[in-house]
């Protein structure tokens, strides 16, 4: 995410301290196979299931916050979404799948793993906010 999305999510003079929020919500241990060899295509299937394994954490955190709200159906129905819509924007800027091709595979899990980056921020704003940074319930 931008530092100008990072500022409208966390709300103008506060955009230093929540960026650095939301990078440490990004982080995620390193799968040792990336130490290795980090341009492979298991390096990368590990840190987008890593990636993945961090986002729903998150999700799970958030739909605990507003269980029993109107918010908690349009938090599961925009997961859902989200989650066709990041498969669907990755297959179109990679093409259609060419099995068994590693390049392939390798190239939709990083951008996968790009767009995950990007909904663990957005996820943990929804987690940190407060007042009219909050979705409405």
């Amino acid at each position: 995410m931008n530092m100008r999305g990072i500022g409208f999510l966390c709300g103008g003079l506060l955009v230093l301290t929540c960026f650095g929020q939301a990078q440490a919500a990004i982080e995620v241990k390193t799968p040792p196979i990336c130490l290795s060899q980090p341009r492979s295509a298991d390096c990368a299937a590990q840190t987008r299931r890593a990636l993945n394994e961090r986002m729903t954490h998150l999700y799970h955190l958030e739909l605990q916050k507003v269980m029993g709200t109107y918010t908690e159906r349009r938090l599961d129905h925009a997961q859902n979404l989200w989650r066709r819509w990041a498969n669907a924007e990755c297959e179109f800027r990679n093409g259609p799948p060419d099995w068994p091709n590693a390049a392939w595979s390798t190239r939709q899990d990083d951008c996968l793993s790009g767009m995950i980056r990007r909904r663990i921020a957005q996820l943990d704003g929804f987690l940190h906010c407060s007042g009219a940074t909050c979705p409405p319930k």
